[in-house]
């Protein structure tokens, strides 16, 4: 249970803070709302939030084990959201599904170097977004690729916890030249997470090593404050998305596999940028109440994660950092990957 206890602790936490903007602090309310979005009480939000994590939790207990045509079929699927780039990648990790390869368990160390490579370069040839803040959604997709190759390579290279530690303070670094306060965030989960399950008698230091990161994170956001903000205003999106999904969905599965959910969220409520809408936002914005299934197959995926500490770090560090820019389809694909190489490695022994 140790996977949905992190996960709950996580999600409550975060609700928690949502509703304290919204409710309880006039100033914090007042800035959240000035966005143009209707005075409410959220109470819509806060009953489906519940309700679908109570499914959630349901499919994390049913113990049903998805067959890996099933998993490898909707890896497939999701690629679709990108099929210029994604989908012949998608085909190449099918085929190494089937050759019994798992790129994830042989090439961690390789994915650690594309994930320090990647920003590297961009920021080179391309710019530093810290410097020019046009920059950063130009390079939002790449840098969201490196974050996750990085939480892969934190999770699966045999590196020492001092080389680990070490390049949790590279990462930060250069996802702050990148102004990404979530992509440090979600690198300093796989490390959390990597040192709480794999060195349980170092859990103790988790706390100091923990005060830079977070510091960084809130620093980014431009102070506590801020993050409240951002908290409080993600959770309204929310809100009004499930106000408008009900009863049978909204999206139809587009959101789920647009190029760019988040902007496509924006423009519905005519923003000028992207909106981050929540960890069941893309189910129930896609499908209402129909999204419940989904948020049940979410439980079975976490679920499924803890047969090796590998897998559960990379998937609860997904799905934790998910809860606030909410779920999509590239996202899914390395959490499926996970689950479909894990199987053929359950099959080989």
């Amino acid at each position: 249970m140790r996977g949905l206890k992190i996960f709950s602790l996580a999600f409550f936490s975060y609700l928690g803070l949502s509703l304290y903007a919204n409710y309880f602090d006039e100033g914090l309310r007042d800035t959240i709302y000035s966005r143009g979005f209707e005075l409410s009480m959220l109470v819509l939000g806060t009953v489906y939030a519940l309700a679908f994590f109570a499914v959630f939790a349901l499919g994390y207990s049913a113990k049903i084990e998805l067959p890996p045509g099933f998993l490898a079929g909707l890896f497939f699927l999701l690629s679709l959201s990108r099929p210029v780039v994604i989908t012949p990648v998608a085909f190449i990790v099918l085929v190494a599904y089937k050759k019994g390869v798992n790129p994830f368990r042989l090439f961690p160390e390789e994915s650690l170097l594309v994930s320090l490579l990647i920003p590297l370069s961009l920021y080179v040839i391309v710019g530093i977004p810290l410097r020019d803040r046009c920059l950063r959604y130009e390079l939002v997709g790449p840098l969201v690729l490196a974050a996750i190759l990085a939480v892969i390579g934190i999770a699966y290279s045999k590196l020492s916890l001092r080389w680990k530690t070490l390049l949790l303070f590279v990462y930060s670094f250069l996802f702050f030249l990148g102004t990404f306060r979530s992509l440090t965030l979600l690198v300093f989960l796989a490390y959390f997470l990597t040192v709480y399950i794999g060195y349980p008698q170092l859990r103790k230091w988790l706390v100091p090593l923990s005060v830079f990161p977070l510091a960084l994170v809130v620093g980014m956001s431009g102070g506590l404050e801020a993050v409240f903000i951002r908290v409080g205003f993600t959770f309204l999106v929310f809100h009004n998305l499930v106000r408008l999904s009900l009863p049978w969905g909204l999206f139809h599965g587009s959101l789920l596999l647009s190029n760019n959910p988040r902007h496509l969220v924006a423009s519905l409520f005519d923003g000028p940028t992207n909106y981050t809408y929540f960890f069941f936002g893309q189910p129930i914005a896609d499908f209402g109440l129909l999204g419940l299934f989904e948020a049940f197959l979410l439980g079975m995926f976490l679920r499924d994660s803890e047969r090796t500490p590998e897998s559960l770090v990379t998937v609860l560090s997904l799905m934790i950092y998910s809860i606030d820019p909410g779920v999509d389809a590239f996202l899914l694909m390395f959490i499926v990957s996970t689950l479909l190489f894990l199987r053929m490695e359950r099959k080989s022994v």
